[in-house]
Parts: C-alpha cells; structure tokens; sequence
C-alpha cells in the first residue's frame, strides 16, 4: 500500500507539472484538448488506487506526451519503480522513451543511461554494458559516468583486465584527476589477477600484477600481503618481511591481518629472538589486542605461564578487552585449584559467548559488520572500508 500511495503521489505531481507546463498553451488556445487528458489521467490514478499499477502505468504512458517539459517526469517515474525493485515497469518507462520521436540527441542519451541502470538492477549485464559503450562513444556528457558504470560491470564480472582498461580510459591524459576511489580499484583488480596467476603457480605474472597494484596505490596493503605470502611460500622469508613491514606505513589497522605470517616467517629464519623485538616495537607504536595476545604467546613459550599471565594483567588495565581477559582466564584455569578451575571455567565460557557473538569487522562506509574480512564491502561495495573493530570487543 505505500509503494501506491508513493505512486499515486507521483501521479498528483506529474498532473501539476503537466498543467504548469501547459499554462501558455490554455491561455492561447479555447479547445477541449486538455480536458481529455483529465479523463485519462484519473483514469491512470483510479486504476491505480484499485492496485492494478501495470494498466496505470499504460495508461499514463499514452495520456502523457514526451517533450522537453514532461521529460523528466517520465524519467522520475521510471527511477521510483527502479528504486522500488519495479525493474520491468522501469524499462517499460524507459523503453517508450527511447521510441518517442521529438527528443533531442540529449535527451535520448538520458533515457539511455536511465535504461541501461535499469537493466543493471534487472542483472541484465550484456545489454547494461552495450548501452553504456554507445553513450560512451556517443556523449561527452555522460562519458564518465557510464565509464564509471562500465567499471562496475565489469568488477561484479570479474573481468579484471577489463575494469583496469576502462579506468585508464576514464583517466584519459588527466591521470592525476582521476578520483581516489578508482584508482584503490584499480589496484584491487590487479590483487585480483595476481591471485588467479598464484593459483596456476605463476610466480612471475602474480610479482608483475602486485608491482602494477602498488604502483596505482602505493598504501595497498591487501598486495603486501599478496606479495608476502608469495614469497614465504617459496622460502624467501627475507624478503617477505621486508615486503610486510611496510604495512604499518600502509595502513596500521590491517597490521592484525598480517601478525600470523610475521610469526612464520621469523620461525622459518629461526629467530625467535627477533620476532619478540619486532611485535614488542609494533606493540610500542601501533597498540592493539592482537599485538598484546600474539606477545602473550611468545612470554608464555618462553618464560611460563606467570610470566604470560603478568604481562596481560598489565596490558589489560591499559587497554581492556574481551579477548585478554579470555586469555588471561586460559592461564589462571591451568594453574588453578579443582574448585576455582570449575569458577574461571564457567566465567571464560561466559566472556567466549559474548567474543562469538560480537562481529569483529565494520565498514566505515555503510556500517556493514561481519567475522571476515572483505576487500570488498558486500553491501556498499566500496574498497579498503572494512577494518577490525577497536575497543574493548574487538582490536
């Protein structure tokens, strides 16, 4: 009922606009034209009300001529169904549009464009991404934006390849203008590439993608990681820490995504003392929950449980957390008396429910939350916007 109250308002406006837009005519002119077109709209309106939208939709389409001044309430009309998840009724508007004689070169690309969103919400891609390339062709001003659009297809079909062209082709011989947000894509399609080459073993092909990435967004620390894990893999832990310690540069609230291949990367080299250095300077610097958990681990292999137990009773009344007081529980239960084991084990039982019920990530952009990390928002779908929580449930 409020999507035909919604429409029904719509149909009131466009009654309006149509009238206003008529004015001069009426005052010109003493034919009856203008009442037969009352007929029709309150016909539209009345098999509105009685919830049958198609036929209203027919027949304000035939009441209602296309012009420069009933244009854009066609194109409004067209939008609402869209946004309303009325995909097919959009297309209807749009469609008949684009039939009309009368319209300028303009004003048919603006049905166009309208048209082809419509066929990307109905997932129609094929047809989206040929309308789209004619008004690239075809329109300086909608050059961009369907470009923008095409950029967009061509992510959600993971044709890779395809997205970095198109962005190189929206940058022209501005390079530097071309807004942020493309050029992290950008980078993000090329971490994309590198991945399928690490799946078909193709070491040189995924180093040259990661190089490609870095080099349209140098913070990229989805590509150090990339790069890292590359290199751990073939037995260059060297070189992988050296690619890895750029993170905290990059983006220091990905530093939790990049701690477990720290540690194996050490151990490879056998440096134990050197991993506790360099997580301790870490922690010095960029504080947080993993750091403090993964430095427990370490005092904990080395110096004994008291010793772990000590240092996060520390940590913990400089920066509490959930997941260090679990921690801490952990230590005190294996060193604790049958009768109060059975007490700190039903209380980290307790503080374990609330960790698995809290989401560890967020977009900073939507307020999508989640326990995983996606590059890209599933919700917004914007790069880079999802990082760990901070604060007492999270980092």
């Amino acid at each position: 009922m409020p999507d035909l109250l919604m429409l029904g308002l719509l149909f009131v406006s466009i009654a309006i606009g149509y009238f206003l837009g008529r004015r001069f005519s009426y005052q010109k002119s003493l034919d009856h034209e203008a009442p037969a077109y009352d007929k029709n709209y309150f016909k539209g309106l009345n098999l509105l009300l009685n919830e049958q939208p198609d036929a209203a939709i027919d027949t304000f389409i035939e009441s209602l001529d296309v012009n420069s001044e009933t244009l854009e309430t066609h194109l409004a009309l067209g939008n609402l169904l869209r946004r309303q998840g009325e995909v097919d009724r959009a297309i209807r508007i749009h469609q008949n549009l684009l039939a009309r004689p009368g319209l300028t070169i303009n004003q048919q690309h603006l049905a166009q464009l309208e048209l082809a969103r419509d066929y990307v919400k109905a997932v129609l891609l094929d047809r989206a991404e040929t309308l789209f390339k004619e008004l690239v062709e075809q329109s300086d001003v909608l050059r961009d934006i369907s470009l923008e659009h095409l950029i967009e297809i061509y992510r959600d079909e993971k044709e890779w390849a395809n997205a970095i062209n198109t962005v190189e082709h929206l940058a022209g011989k501005r390079l530097s203008k071309v807004p942020l947000k493309w050029r992290c894509a950008q980078a993000h399609f090329c971490c994309e590439l590198a991945e399928i080459a690490l799946g078909k073993n193709d070491y040189l092909s995924a180093r040259r993608h990661l190089k490609a990435a870095l080099n349209y967004d140098k913070n990229l620390v989805r590509a150090s990681l990339i790069w890292g894990q590359l290199e751990y893999q073939l037995g260059n832990s060297r070189e992988a820490l050296k690619i890895l310690k750029k993170i905290p540069q990059q983006d220091s609230n990905y530093l939790n995504e990049a701690l477990e291949l720290f540690v194996k990367c050490y151990v490879q080299l056998d440096d134990r003392a050197g991993l506790r250095q360099y997580i301790s300077q870490l922690q010095g610097e960029y504080p947080s929950n993993s750091l403090v958990l993964e430095l427990t681990k370490i005092i904990r292999s080395s110096e004994g449980d008291l010793a772990a137990a000590d240092y996060i009773g520390s940590q913990l009344k400089q920066r509490p957390s959930l997941q260090g007081l679990s921690q801490l529980l952990e230590l005190y239960l294996e060193n604790s008396k049958e009768k109060s084991q059975n007490n700190l084990l039903l209380l980290k039982q307790l503080v374990d429910q609330l960790i698995e019920k809290k989401p560890t990530y967020q977009c900073s952009q939507c307020g999508f939350t989640g326990n995983q990390l996606h590059w890209l928002c599933p919700s917004c779908k914007s790069w880079n916007t999802i990082k760990a929580i901070r604060g007492i449930e999270g980092e």
